[in-house]
């Protein structure tokens, strides 16, 4: 079952914009900021062969364990480094992401082949590929659709371990079979039907970015503008780290109220913010429902200092971000304290209680 919020006038379906208000006004409201799920936060799994007819867990280890509801994954190489990367399709907040591959270096070499057809549909979607390589013959099919709202790269990625060239042939699909010889390993090539001999496509290195510290979208030496954050009576304030900094560092901490760790450090770091020596500032990654709750156990604790929650909009018209565009909650360990300079620029990312320094 697929939800709509699609709007209908006399029972016939408008056109929609992509995004429409009653989809995100509506819909994402009641599911994502209320901390609801299309699947119960049941995470995504990720398996590695380990060649020996077994599987290795691999989910949390690579970071591929999201909760956001995963509808589709694509397998391509992103960066052209011969390997296979994987993008996932999520449905949750409407996030997708991108996962490097950094283990195919150790396994060998590769192949990367795309298709031309001449008898039939030009991407010879539905041809068969075999590579002969060092475990026997490997059959790969071209396809272009293979998830939920998905569609696979025009191409194919064979693993050759330690092998130096392997033999690849194709079952086009009116069904003739074309042998286009040994490929060097590291090829990446187009092969066209009835050519018999490959053409070589340029490499294109597209390098992918080192990965932020797990939980955060930003790193070190980042500057955090304008935050819109809520009060515990859900007042707006649009939090500027550089403003309030008085000249002094200023320790953005994340917590929750679940959070043994987090409540057991607040009267320290409220001994820290009474001191005078920085600024604390503390926000609460409670569920909104959950709110009050927190705002009373912070209080409860002794700590006076600022405290705001998660749930306010931004308004990029004016250079204000959303706490979203900072940190990845479902990624976030807490407690979590980023120091930040006076121009709050981040100078530290700080996991698990603060000690004393």
């Amino acid at each position: 079952m697929v939800a709509s919020s699609a709007e209908s006038q006399s029972a016939v379906f408008a056109s929609q914009e992509v995004g429409n208000a009653a989809y995100l006004d509506r819909h994402n409201l009641q599911m994502f900021q209320d901390g609801r799920s299309f699947s119960g936060n049941e995470r995504d799994k990720l398996f590695f062969n380990r060649g020996d007819g077994t599987f290795a867990d691999l989910s949390d280890l690579s970071a591929c364990d999201s909760p956001n509801d995963g509808r589709a994954v694509i397998a391509f190489d992103a960066d052209d480094d011969g390997d296979v990367d994987l993008f996932v399709h999520n449905i949750q907040r409407e996030r997708h992401a991108l996962y490097r591959n950094e283990i195919g270096e150790r396994y060998g070499s590769f192949l990367k082949l795309r298709l031309s057809a001449t008898s039939s549909q030009h991407e010879a979607i539905g041809a068969t590929v075999t590579v002969h390589g060092p475990h026997g013959p490997v059959a790969q099919v071209l396809t272009r659709g293979a998830g939920f709202s998905s569609c696979q790269v025009p191409e194919l990625v064979f693993g050759l371990g330690a092998a130096e060239d392997a033999e690849v042939e194709v079952r086009w699909p009116g069904g003739s079979v074309e042998s286009f010889g040994a490929l060097a390993a590291g090829s990446r090539a187009l092969l066209v039907e009835g050519a018999g001999t490959p053409r070589p496509i340029a490499h294109r290195p597209r390098p992918l970015p080192d990965p932020l510290p797990r939980g955060l979208k930003l790193g070190l030496g980042d500057r955090i503008g304008t935050v819109a954050l809520l009060t515990a009576d859900e007042r707006l304030e649009q939090v500027d780290f550089a403003s309030i900094s008085g000249g002094r560092r200023v320790y953005l901490n994340f917590w929750a109220s679940y959070c043994a760790p987090c409540v057991a450090e607040l009267p320290a770091l409220q001994a820290l913010h009474a001191s005078g020596e920085a600024v604390v500032i503390g926000v609460s990654t409670d569920a909104p429902a959950d709110t009050q709750r927190a705002h009373d156990l912070f209080e409860a604790r002794g700590a006076r200092f600022p405290c705001y929650f998660i749930g306010a909009r931004p308004d990029p018209e004016r250079g204000v971000s959303s706490l979203e565009s900072l940190i990845d909650l479902e990624r976030l360990p807490i407690p979590t304290t980023l120091v930040l300079s006076a121009e709050g620029a981040v100078e530290r990312v700080v996991r698990g209680p603060l000690r004393a320094e």
